[in-house]
This record gives C-alpha cells, sequence and structure tokens, in this order.
C-alpha cells in the first residue's frame, strides 16, 4: 500500500471511530471489553476469524468491481501454502476409508477471451465430513484433502476427493459469543476453496458451493455469491458405478474459471 494511500486511510478510520464512540455514548469499561475481546482472538488461536466473518467478503466484492476474469472468494482462516503436487486427474490426499460421498470435481481454465490457460496451478483445500481441517485440528494426517495440481493443454483439471459437509465455525470463544449476541447461527455452507496461480496470469482465490445447501441465504462468513453456486449430481446406476470403478454412489460437479 502506498504511504500516501496507508496514511489516509488510518486517518479516516481514526475520525470514523471515534465518531461511533462519541453517537453510541462509548464508556471506558465498554471500550475495555470491545480490546479485551479482540485481544482474545488472538490468545484463544482465532487470529483473524472474527475480522474474516463480518468484513472479508465485502473486501472481495470491492475487489471483484475491477476483475475482468472469474469473481474471487474469501479466503478464509484455513489456507496453508505447499500443499502435496498432485497429477490431474488428481485424487486429494486421503486417510484409509475416509468418511464422506465421493466428489469428482473438473472443469477448465481460460482466458476472457476464451483461450485455454495450460499449466495453472489449481490449489485445492477442504473440510472432511466432520467439518475438519488438516493443519488446524488435531488428529487429522497433515495435507489430508489439500492438494495442487496443474492444468493439462486444453486448460482442463480433474480431481477426486469428498463431499464437504456444512459445518459449524468456532463458536466457543471470541467471535461465538459476539455471534451469539446478535442472535446469528455459525454454520457455513458447504464449500470447496481453491486457488489458482499463473506465472503470466496472476493469482486468484475462489470458493465454490453447491445448489441446495441449506446455508446459502444465510452463511455466517456473508460470501456466498450466486456465481460461485455450481450444481451438483448424483450418480447410483449401475453403468455409472461401472465406469467409475465403483461401488457406491457418487457426486460430480464441475465450474470453468476465467484467469486475468
Amino acid at each position: 500500500m502506498e504511504p500516501d494511500r496507508l496514511k489516509l486511510i488510518l486517518l479516516d478510520l481514526e475520525q470514523t471511530l471515534l465518531a461511533f464512540i462519541r453517537k453510541h455514548g462509548i464508556n471506558h469499561a465498554e471500550y475495555r471489553r470491545a480490546t479485551d475481546l479482540l485481544i482474545a482472538t488472538i490468545k484463544e488461536g482465532e487470529e483473524s476469524l472474527l475480522p474474516d466473518v463480518f468484513f472479508e467478503a465485502e473486501t472481495t466484492n470491492i475487489g471483484n468491481l475491477q476483475r475482468a476474469g472469474s469473481g474471487e472468494a474469501i479466503e478464509g482462516p484455513f489456507y496453508f501454502p505447499g500443499a502435496p503436487l498432485l497429477t490431474s486427474p488428481a485424487r486429494l490426499p486421503q486417510r484409509d476409508n475416509e468418511a464422506g460421498d465421493i466428489l469428482f470435481f473438473s472443469g477448465r481454465v481460460t482466458t476472457p477471451a476464451g483461450d485455454p490457460v495450460p499449466g495453472a496451478e489449481i490449489d485445492v483445500w477442504q473440510a472432511d465430513a466432520r467439518g475438519l481441517y488438516s493443519q488446524i485440528h488435531p488428529g487429522i494426517p497433515d495435507w489430508n484433502l489439500r492438494g495442487r495440481l496443474r492444468t493439462d493443454e486444453e486448460g482442463r483439471y480433474a480431481l477426486q476427493t469428498i463431499m464437504p459437509p456444512p459445518y459449524e465455525i468456532p463458536k466457543n470463544g471470541p467471535t461465538g459469543r459476539v455471534l451469539a449476541a446478535l442472535g446469528r447461527h455459525f454454520f457455513r455452507p458447504a464449500h470447496l476453496h481453491v486457488k489458482l496461480r499463473h506465472a503470466n496470469l496472476g493469482e486468484m482465490t475462489s470458493q465454490l458451493y453447491f445448489h441446495g445447501d441449506p446455508y446459502l441465504e444465510s452463511d455466517v462468513a456473508n460470501a456466498v455469491r450466486d456465481d460461485l453456486i455450481v450444481d451438483l449430481v448424483r450418480h447410483a446406476s449401475q453403468q455409472a458405478l461401472a465406469d467409475r470403478k465403483l461401488d457406491q454412489p457418487f457426486f460430480e460437479a464441475s465450474y470453468d474459471f476465467v484467469l486475468g
């Protein structure tokens, strides 16, 4: 950020908060409760969770006004760089007998002009069937349901994973106390996290949701956008199972990204 812009924003923030304090007659005890809560988000391991829940989605909305490609979405607090590099069609790293329905996720990456983007890196991470993330929650192998793959010469990618579930964000810490005071629930709809990178076209962050999820209209992070919701197709016929060499029903979903 340029120094002049940083100074402008900080001065405006200072005056906005002072006006807010005067408007609501915030006394010192109330002020200290607020600062203690902010400090607690770090001490209790929630780091950026509180501001992410309330404000991150709006910053992506502003950034998308100038984008020529697919709209970006929130990153959230659970991303870790350095996931294993896989070969497409890929299978995200999983435990033996990983719980959850099988999901095949595929699509294409193109430029705004419609040209394929070969060699784009697609970095995917998601929650397991209990709504928990590797690298974050204990008892889950490192890099479980996290991986990177590259698009082929036609810009296509394909991976096998499990259906992520809707899940509650932590509700017993500072963020949960704020949401409870507002009378809000703690659920995020089921979603896949995706980052795309290309040496000449930059990087973008996305988050994809599924039609029919009960929390699409009330996402606690207010991050769902119509262009990020994908169709989910369930396959259970004997022919479909035979084609995939599976003995249980599975789901398919696809999404085409425009990078640039």
